[in-house]
């Protein structure tokens, strides 16, 4: 019976003390997170062939099922057009398409043409865009120039790199949680 007791309630206590305790960070409300999204625009940026990779794997909770962690993987650059150093935020394990999104990158000599996400606030934040601290965007679509070989071309069934509005919205919330700063958090949505 203890056992049972144990399994029971035991375990789901010792998640939800776990996850409290130490995987906390930021807790970004749906609120937040539209805000951070709606406080972005679309543009396009053309990531170099040769940019800077970093990875972190992070822990984002206690479960008892599925993949408790997660990698950020960080593509940066000095842009041109801003005069700043910027990120692609790219998320492993989140959708089915995340290791094929990993490998399209990069393999343009000329640099990738893409769609993104760039938070306004941050763009125009002077504490944002040193190579220490870049400009976080998130990746919409890489745009295919007219005589570049389809997606189907290049051996896969469709396009492998498209971020979906809800799966942006969950690349958003990671990025919050997991890796803004608390003190630029409270900053960004203090009312």
């Amino acid at each position: 019976m203890g056992y049972v007791i144990g399994i029971v309630i035991g375990i789901p206590i010792f998640i939800f003390v776990g996850n409290f305790f130490f995987f906390r960070g930021n807790a970004p409300n749906d609120i937040e997170i539209e805000k951070y999204i709606q406080n972005s625009k679309n543009d396009t940026i053309i990531l170099p062939h040769s940019t800077e990779i970093t990875s972190k794997q992070y822990i984002k909770g206690l479960s008892r099922r599925g993949r408790p962690s997660g990698f950020l993987w960080s593509y940066i650059y000095f842009d041109n057009k801003y005069k700043k150093f910027l990120s692609l935020q790219t998320f492993l394990w989140l959708d089915e398409n995340s290791q094929m999104r990993g490998t399209t990158l990069g393999s343009n000599e000329n640099g990738d043409k893409m769609s993104v996400h760039i938070n306004q606030l941050q763009l125009n934040n002077s504490k944002y865009g040193t190579k220490e601290n870049p400009v976080p965007v998130f990746p919409i679509d890489i745009i295919l120039e007219p005589g570049q070989s389809s997606w189907e071309a290049r051996g896969y069934p469709e396009d492998p790199f498209h971020v979906s509005d809800e799966l942006n919205k969950i690349f958003v919330e990671q990025y919050l949680k997991h890796f803004m700063p608390k003190e630029e958090f409270k900053e960004m949505f203090e009312e």
